[in-house]
């Protein structure tokens, strides 16, 4: 109950015209359900008198169906008006969670995202948000109020044409009500199964787009989309079933559950006004006649979509979820760096417990100075790269720029004046001048191109119908790893960074292109503090100094030259590169 409370609760930012589609929607019911004791007036009072010889008063019967069809089409019109302005509401709310949760997940900590699969995030954004949008929002507003407040108004008929008959049916609430249970039992594993299966879709598509290369590569074709097919049938077995149920107890028993109520009704007037009983009109049996059936098509109608409403409850929680994730405490002080000067002071750090992959760290970068990180996968020179990020904050010692403690300080801010690239550069879908500007729309072209020649991409853009406006679409896959490199380093150099990390960015590369990207590299390290990732010994070979990892702790220290001569640890991996070289 407390999701329901939560979701109705979101109606609340845009309330002037939820109340503007309620007031519509009210005065429209009582026009439209109101509508046919017009037609009970003229079967009473105008063509039962001509059954018994009396003279049709046309004019009166024109006024009066005129009447009759005017409250109809201005009462729909009403509701058309009405629903629009509901449904807008509804799409506004959708929209406004959607974001939301967009907004919590760019906000959310790197940690939230070690162990979950990309594919269910997006699930709970994108398709979770529409569920509420279409099933929660759009039903309740458009659908469920409708039928409840035409249920209302017939009811409130039904007892002033006849007491007894209107008591008599308002024993239909508990056993619709007993109907709408069983109903929503029959279908809510079936449905909660529906979502999840979807959702697994989703990270399975994602998967199967993401390593397409290495699935095609290990001839695995067959046993992804027999994966595929087990899931994709879960949800087809769970939608069958919930159509089966839904055809059975929904429309089906309704339809006939109405045509014996109303049996019921048109056998005993019959016996009672035969028997000369009971006086009643035509037009009374006809009012009787519409008003049941319309309470029964708008019960009939909560059954169907009552239970709905329900499953997209579980659909709340899980967006709710992640809205209600902890999002990282930050600080509205802006970090200003202006030399670029970085220090590690004893840096400890552990991603659980006390599991330590960092131990003790010490660092002193200066401006221009290059820092390389060497070391056996799991060393920690990525975690060393998060912590400068501030993607984790360490839980021993304290990191510096410029004289700052950067825990101190805003997250963005921090990062703002951080340039890095990537062993594989994520490229965007635009172009490489849009690549290249990033989120700076008023850089100019000459900035770019400048950039771009600078890196050494020159001899890319000459071979490209459009130059910088070349399109880059699926990650840039249409272009080869260096020139995904070139530009990447583009736009690092054209955002003009403090500070530049170089994570593993020949690692990928031949050896041809490695000197392309060397050249490169030196141009954007001018003048910048640099920490550079890698694993070929031979780009870091005039580094200033050479830090080696071993098991989360600097084990060696100096530049190449030292480390050599020292003859340890860098020594043998330099030693086994140049024997893999040969």
């Amino acid at each position: 109950m407390n999701i329901a409370i939560r979701l109705v609760s979101e109606i609340k930012h845009f309330w002037k015209l939820f109340a503007a589609g309620m007031i519509l929607m009210l005065v429209s019911g009582f026009m439209i359900q109101g509508a046919p004791l017009i037609v009970q007036g003229v079967i009473d009072n105008l063509l039962t008198p001509v059954s018994k010889g009396a003279i049709l008063d046309t004019g009166r019967l024109m006024n009066q169906l005129g009447l009759f069809v005017g409250l109809t089409v201005v009462g729909n019109a009403i509701s058309y008006g009405s629903v629009r302005l509901l449904m807008h509401v509804a799409n506004k709310v959708g929209e406004t969670l959607r974001n939301r949760a967009y907004d919590t997940m760019q906000a959310l900590p790197i940690s939230y995202f070690d162990d979950k699969p990309a594919g269910k995030i997006s699930a709970r954004i994108v398709n979770d948000t529409e569920t509420l949008r279409s099933q929660f929002y759009g039903t309740m507003l458009s659908n469920v109020i409708i039928n409840l407040l035409w249920v209302v108004i017939i009811y409130v008929v039904l007892l002033s044409l006849n007491l007894w008959l209107g008591v008599a049916l308002l024993l239909l609430i508990p056993i619709f009500i007993f109907w709408q249970k069983a109903y929503g039992k029959q279908t809510e594993a079936a449905m909660t199964d529906f979502y999840e299966a979807q959702s697994e879709l989703n990270s399975q598509v994602n998967e199967a787009m993401n390593g397409a290369s290495i699935i095609q590569l290990f001839g695995q074709e067959e046993s992804m989309t027999e994966q595929f097919d087990v899931t994709a049938q879960r949800m087809l077995t769970s939608d069958l079933k919930m159509t089966k149920v839904e055809a059975t107890m929904s429309w089906t028993l309704v339809e006939l559950f109405k045509r014996l109520v109303l049996a019921l009704i048109l056998t005993t007037v019959g016996y009672y006004v035969i028997g000369g009983r009971l006086g009643i009109t035509a037009g009374l049996i006809f009012s009787y006649v519409n008003y049941v059936e319309r309470l029964f098509n708008a019960l009939g109608m909560l059954v169907r979509l009552l239970p709905n409403m329900q499953r997209s409850l579980a659909t709340g929680k899980r967006v709710y979820e992640l809205l209600d994730q902890a999002l990282e405490a930050d600080s509205e002080e802006v970090l200003t760096v202006s030399a670029g000067n970085v220090v590690f002071e004893n840096v400890s750090f552990a991603y659980k417990d006390d599991n330590w992959v960092l131990k003790n760290i010490s660092i002193d970068a200066k401006k221009g100075q290059t820092i390389a990180l060497v070391g056996h996968t799991g060393s920690g020179k990525s975690s060393i790269m998060n912590l400068l990020f501030r993607f984790y904050d360490p839980q021993q010692g304290r990191i510096l720029i410029d004289g700052q403690d950067i825990s101190n300080y805003n997250r963005e801010s921090v990062r703002a004046d951080m340039g890095i690239v990537l062993q594989d550069p994520y490229l965007f879908t635009g172009t490489i001048a849009s690549n290249v500007a990033m989120d700076d729309a008023d850089m100019p072209e000459a900035v770019i191109k400048e950039a771009l020649e600078k890196v050494g991409a020159s001899p890319m853009l000459e071979r490209l119908d459009q130059g910088i406006y070349e399109p880059v679409v699926e990650k840039g896959n249409a272009f080869s790893s260096g020139e995904r490199q070139l530009i990447a380093f583009a736009r690092t150099l054209a955002s003009d960074p403090k500070i530049l990390i170089l994570d593993e960015a020949t690692s990928h590369i031949d050896t041809e292109t490695e000197v392309v990207i060397q050249k490169a590299m030196d141009v954007v390290k001018e003048g910048r503090t640099t920490f550079i990732i890698a694993h070929r010994l031979s780009t870091i070979q005039t580094a200033d100094q050479i830090l080696v990892l071993h098991e989360g702790e600097i084990v060696e220290r100096g530049n190449h030259q030292e480390l050599l001569a020292l003859g340890g640890r860098y020594a043998d991996m330099h030693r086994l590169q140049q024997r893999v070289s040969v």
